[in-house]
């Protein structure tokens, strides 16, 4: 297998991690990926397009889903921070604190 199919398959495994929602072995995906681009010769064979051109392709839908996961997210909070403010309008008045005592 040419390092360029290894960075495919990582692409392809890294897509299946976020789309099943375990982000958390992302770092290991990507520490395998930076350790293979650093063996890379700086300009690419011609016969490694079809590769990097896949790679390209999953890495984009990678970005996809984890745009769409994040919008998820940012939802979720949302509705808890609306959700928080409602439950606030059912709660007792507060007395402001006196700092002063009568005698004093």
């Amino acid at each position: 297998m040419s390092p360029y199919d290894a960075l495919v398959d990582l692409a392809e495994r890294e897509l299946e991690l976020v789309s099943a929602g375990d982000t958390e072995r992302l770092p290991e995906i990507a520490q395998r990926r930076d350790a293979l681009l650093a063996s890379l010769p700086p300009v690419p064979p011609a016969a490694a397009k079809p590769a990097l051109e896949r790679t390209l392709e999953l890495q984009e839908s990678v970005t996809a889903v984890l745009q769409q996961r994040r919008d998820e997210i940012a939802g979720d909070l949302r509705r808890l921070t609306h959700g928080r403010t409602a439950m606030r309008g059912y709660a007792p008045a507060v007395e402001p604190r006196k700092l002063v005592d009568r005698a004093g």
